[in-house]
């Protein structure tokens, strides 16, 4: 770490979001530096001066078109950098029931709705494989009610 551009880490809302079927949405990334053409949840990065839990709202609506009822915190994870230089992820999961239909952005290449053990399959990246594993081996129930109780 130098004194001129000092390294922090940041702070990233990554949500389980379900459907009436108890289902978890995935998204596939495109046009984007980090997870190209990978599988992941819905979210992204806490901006100056929002709260994680208006950034829910405003990242579903942006890369989804969905909107969100029953927001609920979960845990966080922290998600040091695999190589020096690299991003410092603190992970904020949050659970919420969708409203609407998926309608993507240029973020997203496709989405689909999975169980979460079928979710484990897809290789979620951003420390999402270990946050679904969490929630499954915390064994609470179905996708919509295991991460908020």
């Amino acid at each position: 770490m130098t004194t001129d551009s000092p390294q922090r880490p940041v702070v990233a809302i990554r949500v389980f979001v379900a459907d009436a079927q108890d289902r978890i949405l995935l998204l596939r990334r495109a046009n984007s530096e980090y997870g190209e053409g990978q599988w992941c949840l819905p979210g992204g990065k806490l901006d100056y001066g929002d709260t994680p839990e208006s950034t829910v709202t405003k990242e579903l609506v942006e890369e989804t078109g969905l909107g969100a009822k029953d927001v609920a915190f979960l845990f966080y994870q922290n998600s040091p950098p695999l190589q020096p230089g690299k991003m410092h992820c603190v992970n904020l999961y949050f659970r919420c029931t969708a409203v609407g239909a998926v309608t993507l952005n240029e973020e997203s290449s496709a989405f689909v709705w999975v169980t979460l053990e079928e979710a484990l399959g897809y290789k979620p990246v951003f420390g999402a494989e270990a946050a679904i594993q969490q929630v499954i081996e915390q064994g609470k129930g179905s996708a919509s009610t295991r991460p908020g109780t």
